[in-house]
């Protein structure tokens, strides 16, 4: 593997990578390439141009494949009449009017530019609209202060006093401004349905607002969004990752009455970029006209069938059918990721299942069953080092 990309990148940016999940460390360094130079469809080419299937989608941002030529001709199209104006476009209009024809039960929004952003502005609201003080959070909402002091070592972050885990429901009292939770990570059961809904009514007793982080779940989910499909509505909902289509976008919208009679200040030069907008509304068109998120389940949930069957004691997946997790021990999941690289695979410690999956699912799935048969049969060895947990990760756990 040519690590002259790496060394050059430890010589400019801070740990080598812009984003932590995507350091080489998290991989098996000494295998995995640590750069990309080109992306298109289920594929991406690194930096000596090796081909591989990629199952990582940019951390969940790549929902209907690289440079996808729908997108890009509507970006572009965008792109020829300016991105950022000095006043409000009317292209944001019409793209928050979209968003809240396919999530009925919000009433305003605010566009932002990260799903760290969303979680953010969403406590932000909740703290003035109720005029409390104390947030309770589960699971990972992104890179400030108040969500990553939970996660030791929490170094340059002041001690965030308002701010605690949420373990269990008698923590939600009077006291608590909203509840912050991804209400699927990978467990979509019956007994997690059951717990967002009393998790729901006891937020609704003690006047505390629920928000939903649905970053990764939204446009990934059956109907829009986890919300909208399971009935359980929030007060407060963020959307991000895949819905601009690849590029940055992300949203935070309240139920009517919360955030509307209140000042807070949530603001960003860069939010209204219209070939964002103009990237969200293309993927809507496309998820409602030519891209079906019921076939995608279907192919997801075949897919990890399938990969579940193989070897389970030694690697499954855990998750949705667009989403999950590898369950093994560190060795035999680096295993894994090591050999699966080494055919063109690029797995990672998420697993996303996208559109442009699903034509190569059988190859893949053969590939994958060689490579669990030799690790059965301790027929590999490890050749580089052993991943670590991203940030993200160890703040789900």
């Amino acid at each position: 593997m040519n690590y002259s990309w790496h060394r050059r990148s430890m010589d400019s940016i801070f740990n080598g990578a812009l984003t932590n999940s995507k350091r080489v460390e998290c991989f098996v360094k000494g295998v995995y390439p640590t750069h990309i130079k080109h992306g298109l469809g289920a594929h991406l080419r690194d930096a000596d141009n090796k081909k591989y299937i990629d199952f990582i989608c940019a951390l969940g941002t790549n929902l209907l494949g690289y440079a996808n030529q729908q997108l890009n001709e509507a970006i572009i199209r965008q792109l020829y009449k300016g991105t950022i104006y000095s006043l409000g476009s009317t292209l944001e209009v019409t793209a928050a009017e979209a968003v809240k024809e396919i999530v009925p039960f919000i009433s305003r929004l605010r566009f932002l530019k990260t799903g760290s952003d969303a979680c953010n502005a969403a406590v932000r609201i909740a703290l003035a609209h109720t005029g409390r003080e104390k947030v309770l959070s589960h699971g990972y909402h992104g890179i400030y202060d108040q969500f990553v002091s939970l996660t030791p070592p929490a170094l340059g972050i002041a001690k965030q006093n308002h701010i605690e885990t949420l373990t269990a429901f008698d923590q939600i009292t009077k006291e608590v401004a909203c509840v912050i939770i991804e209400p699927i990570i990978t467990d979509y059961s019956p007994e997690r349905i059951k717990y967002l809904n009393e998790l729901k009514e006891v937020c609704k007793k003690n006047g505390t607002l629920l928000i939903f982080d649905e970053v990764i779940t939204g446009f990934r989910w059956k109907n829009w969004t986890f919300s909208n499909d399971s009935g359980i509505h929030p007060d407060i909902i963020t959307l991000g990752k895949c819905i601009g289509g690849g590029l940055p976008l992300s949203v935070v919208a309240c139920k009517a009455g919360i955030g509307e009679d209140k000042e807070w200040f949530v603001s960003s030069s860069f939010a209204g970029d219209t070939t964002a907008m103009a990237g969200l509304l293309e993927t809507i068109k496309l998820l409602r006209n030519k891209y079906d998120i019921n076939h995608l389940w279907d192919k997801g949930s075949e897919f990890i069938g399938r990969f579940n069957e193989i070897e389970p004691n030694i690697v499954k997946i855990d998750g949705y059918p667009t989403r999950g997790v590898f369950v093994a021990d560190q060795l035999n999941k680096a295993l894994f990721f090591q050999e699966s690289c080494k055919a063109g695979i690029l797995f990672g410690p998420s697993f996303f299942f996208n559109f442009t999956h699903i034509e190569y699912m059988d190859s893949v799935l053969n590939s994958c069953r060689d490579i669990l048969t030799r690790i059965k049969h301790k027929q590999i060895e490890l050749e580089g080092e052993l991943p670590i947990s991203p940030f993200a990760q160890k703040m789900r756990e």
